[in-house]
């Protein structure tokens, strides 16, 4: 098993994030993409303690930018959609 911190890059804060934690109890987080779903469900479960339902995955496509005449890529992302079992919270990440 992988280190969490080699696992998960980042919490997603974002509206979409907290509308689907608060109806569905699940977490999105910023993960290595090299990452598969059993190293992701471990890392979570040790880290916060937690009992992991379900984990779903999905790379989302770096966007092109522009500044001037110069174009670039924003990397690829890959997210990790982490459901929980009922009645398991992760408290240190609660707003």
């Amino acid at each position: 098993m992988k280190e969490l911190n080699a696992v998960v890059e980042k919490v997603v804060q974002s509206e979409k994030g907290l509308k689907i934690r608060g109806i569905n109890n699940t977490f999105i987080f910023n993960v290595n993409k090299s990452a598969n779903k059993k190293d992701i469900k471990d890392a979570v479960e040790k880290y916060f303690h937690v009992k992991v339902a379900a984990v779903n995955t999905v790379i989302t496509r770096g966007k092109f930018r522009r500044v001037g005449k110069y174009t670039g890529k924003l990397p690829n992302i890959k997210k990790a959609y982490i459901k929980l079992e009922e009645g398991q919270r992760i408290s240190a990440l609660e707003v």
